[in-house]
């Protein structure tokens, strides 16, 4: 069954996730400069935060939603034009269901600072329940904090441009 590119353009715009490929890891942490210490224990916690706050459209502050996203500044004006859009009315938040920090080549095979961490997550729906499982995304820590990578966030709006006729890459991406 073919689904026609505006039906998938609102999933993905529901869920402003993107599933991403897999990639290799190097499980060995790499020397890297932060300002708190990483702590692998509470870094699904933190990035299932960071997942939530993005999804939850309950929540309508594009400011706080470009708080947790690696450099939101830079997508401001594409997320503001989707979380205003119809598509956008349906996602309550975000569970993480695991996340895998992964070192070196892991984060710079997907254009990463390190240590990032590919993170496996369900959209939810208002209800609460899951409306798309099992997405794949990433999240990268950066001055000490865990922050959805924009990688996620940007093929995500690839999709709604493409679904609204723009035309070109959403501004930031």
């Amino acid at each position: 069954m073919r689904i026609p590119l505006m039906t998938r353009a609102a999933a993905a715009l529901l869920a402003l996730a993107v599933g991403t490929a897999a990639c290799s890891s190097s499980n060995t942490p790499a020397t890297t400069t932060t300002t708190k210490p990483l702590n692998p224990t509470t870094a699904q916690a933190d990035i299932g935060a960071a997942y939530n706050t993005l999804f939850n459209f309950s929540v309508n502050s594009t400011t706080e939603k470009l708080a947790v996203v690696q450099n939101g500044s830079q997508v401001k004006t594409a997320l503001s034009q989707a979380l205003a859009s119809p598509l956008a009315k349906g996602s309550g938040g975000a569970r993480v269901d695991s996340s895998l920090i992964l070192y070196g080549e892991g984060c710079s095979t997907q254009k990463l600072p390190s240590p990032c961490a590919r993170v496996t997550y369900d959209i939810l729906g208002t209800s609460g329940t899951p409306s798309l499982a099992g997405q794949t995304g990433y999240a990268v820590y950066q001055n000490g904090k865990w922050l959805v990578a924009k990688v996620t966030i940007c093929g995500l709006l690839d999709l709604f441009y493409q679904a609204s006729g723009k035309s070109g890459s959403p501004p930031g991406c």
